[in-house]
């Protein structure tokens, strides 16, 4: 069985698990993550708290919901009015969990909406990058997915001096060791960031 939940990105002084909004959504913290004052948290279940999360931070927010790990729907909502959705792993989405035709289209769509909305955070995307992580199918885990498209944002998550595991992203399990998320290569083909 694969993983039911949300990665949740947004900025906050204190831990985002705790942000008010997070914890009215629902859903256990697993697993997170800095970027100066950027965090990301895994969180197993919960709601859809983007848009109360903006209110919270007054600041973007990037949602995404991972389906039984295969799929993952992202929206993302900024405080001036700026959104994007997309679906990660478009063609699985289509096939497996009746996601609309147009999903490939959309997400195409979305890029220039995704870089806007990373340069309103502060970050610097590379929209090639974007791009190839919206077009790519999971391999196998659309969490990897999740993470090349923060990176593709231009968010450096799990690196630096506060990284665990040497740079590595850790799953609190201990099971697995992620990669950072920038495996996604050569014309959008996406490896696996499962050590």
């Amino acid at each position: 069985m694969g993983f039911f939940g949300s990665f949740v990105v947004a900025r906050c002084d204190g831990p985002l698990a705790e942000l008010p909004a997070v914890r009215q959504a629902g859903g256990d913290p697993s697993w997170s993550a800095r970027d100066g004052a950027w965090q990301i948290v895994r969180l197993h279940g919960g709601g859809r708290p983007a848009e109360s999360i903006v209110r919270d931070t007054g600041a973007p927010v990037l949602v995404a919901h991972v389906f039984d790990s295969d799929v993952a729907a992202v929206e993302a909502v900024g405080p001036k009015g700026s959104g994007w959705e997309c679906v990660l792993s478009p063609r699985t989405a289509r096939d497996s969990y009746g996601a609309p035709e147009r999903s490939p289209d959309r997400n195409r769509e979305a890029v220039p909406l995704a870089a806007d909305w990373a340069r309103e955070a502060g970050r610097v995307p590379d929209a090639d990058a974007v791009a190839a992580v919206l077009a790519a199918e999971a391999d196998p885990f659309a969490e990897d997915l999740v993470l090349d498209l923060t990176h593709a944002l231009g968010f450096r998550f799990g690196e630096g001096p506060q990284s665990p595991g040497g740079g590595r992203w850790r799953d609190p399990s201990g099971r697995r060791a992620l990669r950072p998320p920038h495996t996604v290569r050569d014309a959008g083909r996406h490896r696996s960031g499962l050590a």
